[in-house]
């Protein structure tokens, strides 16, 4: 069976030459913005329409085998995403008109930034400006790190800005986002309370409260703490009038499409293999990145067996392990290493897609890392994709994998992001403030003549330094006058020490201002801390 074939014309060959086009200096640099409801977006919105036309044009350019699975593909996405949305909020405004223009966007299923959420509010304005349909893509198969999130508050104790966890759920993570079962009902369901009691000091109505309704619905129907996170946040969005899609990861992966676009990889791995270790390298060089773990890991191989980049995992052994591939034949080998191991038969390109398609069962779960998601998020399932900061990082590495494996030129991108401060928040120059007292610190220990009123300093040590000073020998001869200055400089130093601790107080104050003040400032914090109708508001200025 042979892989995706390129469009006739197609201007990248997979040669040594062609395969890296530009520069390092080519690479996009994406940089997240800093200052209050300041905005990220690239290319600007208002290129939006002609970017949408030139990815379809290009898109279009395609072998028919693209453009069928491409059909196929979308019809049963727009189909899926409709059944498992209106399970929780109206889809009577939805098109299923799969040849209307797809955007999409995907992140995991978790309790974000407000600069990661500006994302969803601008795939549905898009979408409404592209008359196209807009799909968000829940990434429910990235390992959950933590169920809690850090709450910004204020410390009784200090009156200072600090921070306060609060837990959903007793379970930490480890396992995929759609693995994730809650464990604490208990927790889950008093959540909001406790997020809300402790941003109160700074937010009088934050929307949790909006938002965790939806989530212990969602958690009835579902009994994952990912889904319910996804669904609570997606029915949200629907109560404010926001017009989207959604679907897991998990679902688009049981496709036939899904099991084609895969296969046109396996059945090629050690080709792609190099493919994709070589972009890495490049990569790597071109940024002066030193981790070999970074941005992606190499795919490995031992003895007959390629490492794929995808993941295998079910629900009684949840933990994800990589799949590798061995070719026998007319057939090849999926496995884990471990105790899943599936054959497809690939003499027949259909029965093949058959066989991958009924393999994916609950204890055999084939998900893609994430370049490939976003591969044939891009190739196969939209006609203009959002990223975000990160996401825009290392999806620069994908385009390279495409150009180099499929010998195709892949749509571009778009890259969004937005910074939103806490209602209220004024910046302050704490951190200038600590600076200038770190100065004034040393300057007690080595220009004590700079504080020669205080009292307890004697003035003559202060004359003694100033005429050292004015009559600084040449080079080579400084050593005796060295010694007088550090001797000076000493001396002063002892008597400025209640000046020093005095400062030292100081600057210990300052730290404790500037750390609270980061806490006030930062971007990071959940979405659902803030209150929705500041988010909403700054989210449209925004985007206006």
């Amino acid at each position: 069976m042979k892989t995706l074939p390129p469009p006739a014309d197609a201007p990248m060959k997979a040669n040594a030459d062609d395969r890296y086009s530009g520069e390092p200096s080519e690479f996009r640099q994406y940089r997240a913005p800093r200052a209050n409801q300041e905005v990220f977006v690239d290319p600007p919105l208002d290129e939006a329409a002609g970017l949408l036309a030139e990815n379809r044009r290009l898109l279009a350019q395609h072998d028919s085998r693209w453009s069928a699975m491409r059909h196929e593909a979308r019809a049963q996405m727009i189909k899926d995403a409709v059944r498992y949305t209106r399970v929780y909020r109206d889809t009577s405004w939805v098109s299923q008109d799969a040849e209307r223009p797809i955007v999409m966007a995907g992140h995991q299923p978790s309790l974000f930034h407000p600069g990661v959420w500006f994302k969803n509010f601008a795939l549905s304005h898009l979408s409404a400006k592209l008359n196209a349909t807009a799909v968000n893509l829940v990434v429910d198969n990235d390992v959950a790190q933590t169920s809690a999130i850090r709450v910004p508050t204020i410390d009784p104790a200090t009156g200072l800005a600090a921070y306060r966890s609060a837990q959903y759920d007793v379970a930490g993570g480890g396992v995929p986002y759609e693995q994730t079962t809650v464990g604490d009902r208990k927790r889950f369901d008093r959540f909001d309370r406790e997020v809300a009691q402790a941003v109160r000091p700074l937010v009088a109505d934050p929307c949790i409260e909006q938002l965790w309704p939806h989530a212990r619905a969602a958690i009835d129907r579902c009994g994952v703490a990912g889904c319910a996170l996804a669904q609570a946040r997606h029915a949200l969005e629907g109560d404010i009038g926001l017009k989207t899609l959604e679907l897991p990861l998990g679902v688009f992966c049981r496709s036939r499409a899904f099991a084609e676009f895969a296969l046109s990889i396996l059945t090629e791995m050690p080709r792609f293999q190099q493919c994709y270790n070589e972009s890495s390298a490049y990569y790597r060089a071109a940024h002066g990145i030193r981790s070999s773990a970074h941005p992606v890991p190499d795919l490995a191989d031992k003895d007959d067996w390629f490492e794929a980049p995808l993941w295998i995992y079910g629900n009684q052994s949840p933990h994800r392990k990589a799949a590798w591939v061995r070719m026998r034949d007319d057939a090849i080998e999926i496995s884990d290493l471990g105790n899943r191991t599936v054959r497809i038969e690939t003499r027949n390109l259909s029965d093949a897609i058959d066989q991958l398609t009924a393999a994916m069962t609950p204890e055999f779960k084939l998900r893609p890392r994430a370049l490939l998601t976003t591969m044939y998020s891009r190739l196969v399932l939209s006609d203009l994709f959002l990223h975000g900061i990160g996401g825009g990082k290392y999806d620069q590495l994908g385009d390279m994998v495409t150009k180099a494996f499929f010998e195709i030129t892949p749509p571009r991108f778009m890259v969004l992001s937005a910074t939103v401060h806490l209602p209220g928040v004024e910046p302050k120059d704490v951190a200038g403030e600590v600076r200038a007292l770190r100065r004034r610190i040393r300057e007690t220990h080595f220009q004590g003549e700079r504080y020669r009123d205080e009292p307890g300093v004697d003035s003559s040590l202060v004359d003694q330094k100033q005429a050292l000073l004015r009559q600084i020998p040449p080079r080579g001869e400084r050593t005796q006058w060295h010694q007088k200055v550090t001797r000076v400089n000493r001396l002063l130093a002892d008597q400025l020490m209640d000046v020093r601790q005095d400062l030292q107080r100081q600057l210990a104050a300052a730290q404790r201002r500037a750390v609270a003040q980061s806490v006030l400032t930062s971007r990071e914090h959940s979405f659902c801390v803030y209150p929705l109708d500041y988010l909403t508001e700054s989210f449209y200025k925004m985007l206006g």
